[in-house]
Order: C-alpha cells, then sequence, then structure tokens
C-alpha cells in the first residue's frame, strides 16, 4: 500500500514537472511540491500559471520583460 502511495505521488510530480516546463514555469519547484502535496497542488499550479501568463500579457512597458 505504502508502495503505491509513493509511486503516485512520484507519478503526480512527473505530471506536474511537465505540466510546468510547458508553461514556462520552474520545474524542480513544482516537481517537489506535486511530489510532496499530490492532487493538491494542481490548483495551486494552475493559479500561479494564470498569474504568470497574465503578468506577461498585461504589462506593455518595454522595461519589462517575461
Amino acid at each position: 500500500m505504502l508502495f503505491i502511495l509513493i509511486m503516485g505521488l512520484a507519478g503526480f510530480g512527473l505530471f506536474l514537472g511537465n505540466a510546468a516546463f510547458c508553461a514556462g514555469l520552474p520545474v524542480k519547484r513544482w516537481f517537489i511540491l506535486g511530489a510532496l502535496l499530490g492532487p493538491v497542488a494542481y490548483p495551486l499550479f494552475n493559479t500561479h500559471k494564470h498569474l504568470a501568463y497574465k503578468r506577461c500579457t498585461k504589462s506593455f512597458d518595454a522595461s519589462t520583460e517575461c
């Protein structure tokens, strides 16, 4: 039972790390959060992805880079 739990958390960490890579977010941070928290980290990831996208597209100032 413990093996299944550990493998499930590691799998979710890989999933969240891959999603972070595709979204341009820090991969190691999201992999660790996904491996520690499991599916609980997914809403937090979606919020951070949305905020990062909004931060990049809303700013029209030339001094701000994404």
